[in-house]
């Protein structure tokens, strides 16, 4: 007996093929769309892009020779003025402080896409970020990605391009938080552009209770310390001198002694590899009329003067001098 396959039976194959195509191009869809948001419309990294065009048009003006590039998280975003370096004391600083959520690994090659032979690198990234894995955070892929960095996405001897496309999507913190901010009827963003002054410097002018830390990180992570030689042999190889600085945190009287004490530790680690730029304050101050809305970034008026002490540190320093 013949039998006959109904044409129902026929499509049911062809479906699977469709369906797939269609789940397929919805990804594709829903990733381009999220990539057209981050990059465009998502305010933190349209707040860090802004900076960084802040950077780039203050670097235009410098004299080419003879300058000093910070780098860091928000900590040194908002504790130099690089005008006030400038007009005060006759130095050519870049301040390319950007976010600590970056990470370390974007932080570290926006700098070095920055550098010139003779620059003068001082790394003041917050120790909190070097005593764990370097690698890519989102903010710093989408951040590369938005200031049309993208060889800062390369990696020698690999193809990680699939996966930096990936980080481009907002995350699913970044969208409720959003949507808390919409249904509060919030800033979407607690940082305004407005904040933003010539060079990049971030002016703070949040307000909110900062409570003293304690004693911090001591030591670096394995992953941080090899992080830090391969930096340190970059910058020997393009000319360029490097050394690190504690950053400016608050804290109280009480904690100042443990705190002073973590982060002489800490700087013995980091010597080891790099020198230290001598800070007398060894990176604590008890004044909490000093900070803002973070314990790693002061008001505009501390700001100022947390720059004049780094600049008499610049003028008594050379790469030279210090003692691992």
């Amino acid at each position: 007996m013949t039998s006959f396959t109904s044409p129902s039976e026929l499509a049911v194959p062809s479906r699977v093929p469709r369906l797939a195509l269609a789940l397929l191009t919805a990804a594709v869809l829903a990733w381009v769309l999220g990539a057209v948001y981050t990059l465009r419309w998502n305010p933190e990294v349209r707040f860090f892009h802004r900076v960084h065009e802040a950077k780039r048009a203050w670097a235009a003006g410098l004299s080419p020779s003879n300058r000093v590039l910070l780098v860091g998280g928000s900590g040194c975003m908002t504790s130099m003025d690089p005008v006030r370096m400038r007009e005060a004391h006759g130095l050519n600083v870049l301040n390319l402080g950007l976010g600590a959520g970056a990470g370390a690994k974007f932080l570290g090659r926006y700098a070095m896409d920055w550098a010139r032979p003779g620059d003068l690198l001082i790394l003041s990234i917050e120790p909190g970020i070097l005593t764990g894995a370097i690698d890519w955070k989102s903010l710093g892929v989408q951040l590369a990605a938005a200031n049309g960095t993208w060889q800062l996405w390369e990696e020698p001897g690999s193809w990680e391009w699939p996966s930096r496309l990936l980080g481009l999507r907002p995350g699913g913190q970044h969208l409720f938080t959003l949507l808390g901010k919409a249904v509060l009827r919030q800033p979407w963003y607690r940082y305004g552009i407005d904040e933003i002054r010539p060079g990049g410097w971030h002016e703070v002018a949040a307000r909110r209770e900062v409570p003293s830390p304690g004693p911090g990180p001591v030591a670096l992570s394995p992953e941080a310390r090899a992080w830090l030689a391969d930096l340190k042999a970059q910058c020997d190889r393009k000319g360029v001198s490097v050394a690190y600085a504690i950053p400016w945190f608050y804290g109280s009287e009480a904690d100042r002694p443990a705190m002073v004490e973590a982060h002489q530790r800490f700087l013995e680690d980091v010597g080891r590899i790099v020198p230290i730029l001598p800070d007398p304050s060894m990176g604590v101050n008890t004044r909490r009329e000093d900070y803002a809305d973070s314990l790693v970034h002061p008001t505009g008026e501390a700001a100022r003067r947390r720059t004049d002490d780094l600049a008499r540190i610049l003028r008594n320093w050379h790469p030279g001098s210090v003692t691992r």
